[in-house]
């Protein structure tokens, strides 16, 4: 499953917290301000009604015959539609007026002496209805005030509320993503000196400029971890090699009595040959077991550096190759290279592949009958070795423990089998790390197992 970001979880959240938080207060300061200015026109036009009434009233006591020049000038002063009932019919109305703007509903309720007042939809037209009862002549006026304006106001408000949450969302966003950079940027840090440490450089340290204070202790504790862990480190290392120097000594008075003792075999008895057989076979494995451990403490304590060189890789494999078959006394196995591979350079060092080659050709030997065949082909900037044995292969199961130190795999239940130490592959893996590339364990096509190195192809950089 695709692991999700800790960068863009901060940017959403952000993002969507600033939203939510714009379109909430957009919407809050729409409905107050619709109220707001909804019901102060309301009351405005309210007022204004009952003063038009009163000289609606006062025209039709005085001047009769002046109502419809009256109901004009109300209409131009209040920009309002004025319309004047009696007697269950319409007696004027102003030049703008429209009868179909008063319901049925609201002139019967006036007709009773009420003074109603609704806001009403007309035609995609907001108006706001009052209808006044003058009880003194039995007539009722009815003023319809149209309210687009206050129509134009609202959806300018909806328009500037709307552009300021999208404002507001993109400065959230903003602030997301300066807050994560300066999150994540720790963090990212924190992960590739890991990684560094991972691949054995213990002198990796984090140097932070001015964190703060939850940055600078961790900081603190990792540089402290990673110190004492490169210090325990150095001592477990510096332990094996301090035991394997000292048992130098005994060993080679050991190995020098074993000789002794080989040219004068043929004195002992059967029982004493058989004895030394096991001695000298015992004494092999410990001689190995020592050179490995001396070998691994100093690649644990950082003491020998990779000595790198550019060399050809064909031409490293065959001498690699030819030198470990005559320490074993066995056969070269062929060597197969790629017509493309044949001028292809791999920066290692020396010692350090010989060894690697000398331990994949001993332990093939020892389980698998041997070394059937060493193939070198290229592959995307890297230069691919495959070492093909004639053994029973590898189980699924162990193809990555074999790499652990003094992990032998079910060959170590038979003593008559297995005489290896189970450090000859951990040393291969070591060795292969430090020269930047990889190992694997997999199938043979042939049968039996096959062992990749993978290296990085050298590539010369000009000018």
């Amino acid at each position: 499953m695709r692991r999700r970001s800790l960068r863009l979880r901060l940017l959403a959240t952000f993002a969507v917290g600033a939203l939510l938080l714009s379109s909430l207060f957009a919407v809050l300061t729409y409905v107050a301000f619709e109220r707001v200015l909804v019901s102060n026109q309301q009351q405005t036009d309210l007022r204004q009604s009952f003063v038009n009434a009163a000289l609606i009233r006062s025209t039709l006591y005085t001047s009769p015959p002046d109502l419809a020049n009256q109901l004009n000038a109300i209409e131009q002063a209040t920009n309002s539609s004025v319309l004047v009932h009696t007697h269950h019919q319409w007696l004027s109305k102003s030049h703008g007026a429209a009868t179909t703007d008063v319901t049925s509903t609201i002139i019967r309720l006036v007709d009773q002496g009420h003074v109603v007042s609704q806001t009403l939809q007309r035609n995609g037209r907001l108006i706001f209805v009052v209808g006044v009862p003058i009880p003194a002549v039995e007539t009722q006026v009815f003023e319809v005030f149209h309210l687009g304006r206050l129509n134009d106001t609202l959806r300018t408000l909806v328009t500037v509320l709307g552009l300021g949450a999208l404002v507001t969302t993109f400065v959230g966003l903003a602030g997301g993503l300066w807050v994560a950079r300066r999150t994540v940027r720790p963090l990212q840090r924190v992960s590739s000196a890991a990684a560094a440490i991972a691949e054995g450089d213990l002198t990796t340290r984090l140097d932070l400029t001015r964190p703060d204070r939850e940055i600078q202790q961790l900081t603190e504790s990792f540089n402290g971890m990673v110190s004492r862990l490169a210090d325990r480190l150095e001592r477990d290392a510096r332990f094996a090699s301090d035991v394997s120097h000292e048992l130098r000594s005994p060993l080679t008075t050991l190995a020098t009595t074993t000789s002794v003792l080989q040219q004068h075999r043929d004195e002992l008895s059967t029982s004493g040959r058989a004895s030394l057989d096991l001695l000298s076979a015992d004494l092999a494995i410990f001689q190995t077991l020592i050179d490995d451990l001396l070998e691994m403490a100093r690649s644990d304590a950082g003491a020998s550096s990779p000595d790198l060189e550019t060399v050809p890789v064909a031409e490293l494999v065959r001498q690699a190759t030819r030198s470990a078959a005559q320490r074993l006394g066995v056969p070269v196995p062929s060597i197969d290279v790629e017509p493309a591979s044949r001028t292809d350079e791999v920066a290692v060092d020396r010692r350090r592949f010989e060894r690697v080659m000398a331990n994949l050709m001993s332990n093939a030997q020892r389980y698998a009958h041997g070394v059937t065949a060493v193939r070198i082909h290229s592959d995307a900037g890297v230069v691919v070795i495959d070492v093909d044995d004639a053994g029973p292969g590898v189980p699924a199961e162990e193809r990555d423990r074999v790499f652990d130190r003094f992990f032998r795999g079910r060959a170590a239940h038979a003593r008559g089998i297995a005489h290896g130490t189970g450090l000859g592959l951990a040393l291969v893996r070591d060795h292969v790390t430090t020269l930047r590339g990889s190992v694997a364990i997999m199938d043979s096509p042939e049968g039996g197992a096959r062992v990749r190195i993978v290296l990085p192809t050298h590539v010369e950089v000009t000018a």
